[in-house]
């Protein structure tokens, strides 16, 4: 595919995952930047992610010094922000927020993977294994708001038994965060399961592209196998060793192209469910 073929697609087109500064973590970009240099690419739109401060009031001021692009914000309930904590969520969605994830870097999985201070986690279950009540409080704030709820870095078994418990709240708006990623790696047959309960995954090409170094053809294997009608493609950029976060982006499309993933689907995965998710 030519480079045509690429600005063609990023057009219009909206990266739901994108980290800038200010942040506690260094950054490639800070926010002001990455939307600027969204709108030159002619994107629609880009979702800060941060995980250590909610981004929507920070989206906000960002929309109004860079306008002609949407720019988004999300809240990350890490410790940071009062770990499970529904009232945060509801002040961050009336600040404008489109996605509240649950635990990242604060979640159980994800400390235990990197072999850190359990006593600093956010966890979702109790010892019994059953989802703790004040979870069960966030899940209904996001029903009555109808805002994503991204999974985080839960296992994927947690991920699944808490995507059963949103969806029986009325939770409708529900994206896997990297599955592909190795420490929330979600086995392709879970996917499908999920897949057929309307739930989408976010595939981001941090996993290809941090020491992980996973080979796209895998990402681009669970496309297939799970379908584009449920994906949607995120960069995952705004580290300091990536490129800037839309030439991640346009390096992602690319590479999808190349290992077979065809034009249609990657406006449906990159235009298309974003949209309808972000609505």
């Amino acid at each position: 595919m030519t480079d045509g073929t690429v600005d063609t697609l990023l057009a219009d087109a909206i990266d739901m995952h994108v980290h800038g500064s200010p942040d506690v973590l260094p950054r490639k970009l800070h926010d002001i930047d990455i939307a600027r240099k969204a709108k030159e690419g002619r994107l629609a739109g880009v979702l800060l992610k941060c995980h250590h401060c909610p981004t929507a009031a920070r989206a906000f001021l960002v929309q109004q010094c860079i306008p002609g692009i949407a720019v988004f914000g999300s809240v990350v309930l890490n410790r940071n922000v009062g770990g499970l904590n529904p009232f945060t969520v509801e002040t961050e969605v009336k600040l404008g927020a489109k996605e509240v994830w649950l635990p990242t870097v604060s979640s159980v999985n994800h400390i235990r993977f990197n072999k850190g201070d359990l006593r600093l986690a956010v966890p979702v279950t109790g010892e019994s294994g059953r989802l703790l009540p004040q979870l069960h409080e966030v899940l209904e704030v996001i029903a009555q708001t109808g805002v994503i709820l991204g999974t985080g870095h839960l296992t994927p078994d947690e991920s699944e038994q808490v995507i059963i418990a949103a969806q029986a709240k009325g939770v409708k708006k529900i994206l896997v965060t990297h599955p592909e990623w190795e420490v929330t790696a979600m086995p392709v047959d879970q996917q499908e399961r999920l897949a057929r309960r309307g739930v989408f995954f976010e595939r981001c090409f941090y996993a290809s592209n941090s020491d992980q170094r996973l080979p796209a053809e895998e990402i681009a294997r669970q496309i297939r196998k799970v379908g584009a009608a449920t994906t949607v493609l995120s960069s995952d950029f705004g580290q300091i060793f990536n490129e800037e976060p839309l030439q991640g982006f346009r390096r992602f499309i690319q590479t999808m192209l190349q290992h077979g993933i065809t034009p249609g689907e990657i406006e449906v995965m990159i235009k298309t469910n974003p949209r309808s998710l972000l609505q």
